[in-house]
């Protein structure tokens, strides 16, 4: 089904706000692209899992609220992984409204909080 997104992505004290993006949904998978970037988030009974690709790196994220899970964070360049780990803070899935709070580490060092807000629209 063919859908529009509006996305806000807080990293720390940076807020980036994306309008209409065309996206694609289909049962429980919402796909769409920004920039550079391929994301497709898979919403399933109790977590969300969030694939982010781009020319540089692939990031898998397994959201589940209030839990530590560990991701993958890969580097195409140097066919290397770097581990990382997620703390989910908040997921909420209401109606066409998605969001999710956590707090990431890459190799043991605490990264920042990041935010993602994304409401999707029928065309």
């Amino acid at each position: 089904m063919k859908n529009k997104i509006n996305l806000k992505l807080q990293n720390n004290d940076e807020i980036i706000l994306k309008k209409n993006i065309e996206a694609n949904k289909k049962n429980n998978i919402l796909s769409f692209k920004y920039d550079n970037d391929s994301i497709e988030i898979k919403i399933n009974k109790d977590n969300i899992v969030m694939k982010k690709e781009n020319n540089e790196s692939i990031l898998s994220f397994n959201f589940i609220k209030n839990k530590k899970t560990e991701s993958k964070y890969f580097i195409k360049e140097l066919n290397f992984y770097i581990d990382t780990d997620i703390l989910t803070k908040e997921i909420s899935i209401k109606d066409n409204k998605i969001y999710i709070e956590y707090d990431l580490w890459l190799q043991d060092e605490y990264s920042g909080d990041f935010k993602y807000e994304i409401d999707i629209m029928e065309v």
